[in-house]
């Protein structure tokens, strides 16, 4: 396993074929995005491993005993203790051809860790108006220095961790690449930011605060995004989602991106219990809720789940209509250290419990 230096990043461009529709991959092969390439070999390289960051690929020949065994080897020894020490929760591990599937959780992670289905979504032309989607009571504007530096804009150090996940500083957000915030007096409502622009191509990164979705805002800053790239020669925005992110899908949709494909991808996580809640809450969003109790209690077992995930695995198992369970964990999500009293009385999940002699017994506890 050879580590490229940035003026050898170039050697990585055959492997570019397979993963296309992910420009981050691109975007650092390219030099416009930061990280770190490995080839088995320089002057004939079949095998590939690529990190930009907290995106990670795999492309080229599946097969390479010996550049795997290295590979799982950096995993162990350097990038998990780096993503440990820097506080993060793990890496996103996409991969091309399909023949990597197995060789990852065998060879490479000797963990099970869960894939899920992603939608890649792409937009070439512009099919609307903002303008028009755009609500009385909020203001659309440039996410530009002077935005950046009202520290007491509602939401900014959300804007800024947002701007941190897909680029190294504010200052490189500000030099290649250019977004839009939606504001509502001095709170920001929605973000809209270009990620990983290169080669004329860019891809969106997008957030609604829940208490204001379902009202166009999304759309809108997505397709005032859209009308900026086009404008600045861009000729191709792409949109990643999870399959299951409807809002995220219709969105997209609406702000008239075409759907090209669905793919997987394995989510590596540094936290098994929160990563597990996390699986749960995906299912818990797509009404499956026994799904969302059984990765809850899997995250449970593991011994270090936060109180939030007690929490959750109650509002699914009232949903499944099981009283006794739905209590149990109430309890144990109190015990855990969930004490918000408001937000246990007014959430709608425990609406047909209220009342009873359980549910009284668990707000004399609080």
């Amino acid at each position: 396993m050879y580590k490229l230096d940035p003026g050898e990043y170039f050697l990585g461009r055959k492997f570019l074929g397979g993963l296309d529709i992910h420009l981050a991959a691109k975007a650092l092969v390219e030099g416009d995005s930061p990280g770190e390439i490995f080839l088995d070999d320089k002057a004939a390289p079949q095998s590939m491993f690529a990190r930009t960051m907290k995106r990670c690929y795999l492309a080229g020949k599946h097969d390479n005993q010996q550049f795997n065994q290295q590979l799982k080897q950096l995993f162990v020894e350097e990038f998990f203790p780096r993503g440990i020490n820097k506080g993060e929760r793990g890496f996103s591990l996409f991969y091309a051809p399909g023949e990597w599937e197995p060789v990852i959780p065998e060879h490479l992670l000797d963990e099970i860790y869960p894939q899920d289905r992603h939608h890649y979504y792409r937009c070439k032309k512009l099919s609307g108006n903002w303008r028009r989607h755009l609500p009385g009571g909020y203001n659309l504007v440039k996410v530009d220095k002077a935005l950046l530096e009202n520290e007491a804009l509602g939401s900014y150090a959300d804007l800024i961790e947002e701007i941190h996940s897909e680029c190294q500083s504010v200052p490189e957000f500000l030099e290649h690449r250019f977004g839009y915030c939606i504001l509502q007096g001095d709170q920001i409502i929605t973000w809209c930011l270009s990620e990983y622009n290169s080669g004329g191509r860019c891809e969106v990164g997008i957030a609604t605060h829940p208490d204001h979705r379902r009202k166009g805002l999304a759309t809108a800053a997505s397709l005032a995004l859209v009308e900026k790239a086009l404008g600045m020669d861009y000729h191709e925005v792409g949109w990643h989602c999870y399959a299951g992110n409807e809002g995220s899908i219709a969105t997209a949709l609406s702000a008239g991106f075409e759907f090209v494909s669905d793919y997987p991808a394995f989510w590596v996580s540094y936290d098994r219990a929160i990563d597990m809640g996390v699986q749960g809450n995906q299912r818990f969003e797509r009404q499956a809720y026994q799904e969302a109790v059984e990765w809850y209690l899997r995250a449970i077992a593991e011994k270090s789940a936060p109180a939030w995930v007690y929490w959750n695995t109650a509002c699914a198992f009232a949903h499944l209509d099981e009283q006794e369970k739905s209590f149990e964990f109430l309890h144990r999500a109190v015990d855990e250290g969930f004490t918000d009293s408001d937000h246990i009385k007014n959430s709608p999940h425990f609406a047909q419990w209220h009342g009873s002699e359980e549910w009284e017994s668990l707000l004399k506890r609080l």
